[in-house]
């Protein structure tokens, strides 16, 4: 696991992603709190918004063929 994460079960791994993701959408609803009235962070939004959305597909993505490899090799060993 790589360094500052979690050393212990997968479980705890998940505890901190969720952490995360909730601080991610919190953060998201700030901005489009502020950019209602201020442009700037509309702007500052719109940006953290797309710098998230392709990091967070690609490990959707990258979960979908993880489980689709597991499932293979499940099969291949019935």
């Amino acid at each position: 696991m790589g360094e500052g994460f979690a050393q212990g079960s997968s479980a705890d791994l998940i505890a901190e992603l969720e952490a995360v993701l909730r601080e991610l959408r919190g953060r998201l609803d700030e901005y489009v709190e502020r950019g209602v009235h201020d442009i700037i962070a509309a702007d500052e939004g719109f940006n953290f918004a797309g710098q998230i959305q392709p990091l967070l597909s690609e490990l959707a993505e990258y979960a979908v063929r993880t489980r689709e490899q597991l499932l293979d090799l499940r099969r291949a060993r019935s």
